[in-house]
């Protein structure tokens, strides 16, 4: 089965990538995410809800 997964760089997403399940980089932050959730490149993420944000 496969995911997808914002790229972290600070908290801000710099990609949005599909990948397996069992996914697990080693260089850079990357956040798991539903079909219900919205999210796009330089977005910010929120540690403490799990969303997406467009403004700081």
């Amino acid at each position: 089965m496969v995911s997808k997964y914002a790229v972290l760089k600070e908290g801000v997403v710099e990609n949005i990538i599909v990948a397996d399940d069992n996914y697990s980089p080693d260089d850079f932050e990357v956040v798991k995410y539903s079909d219900e959730t919205f999210c796009q490149p330089d977005m910010l993420y929120n540690k403490e809800d799990g969303l997406f944000y467009d403004d700081k």
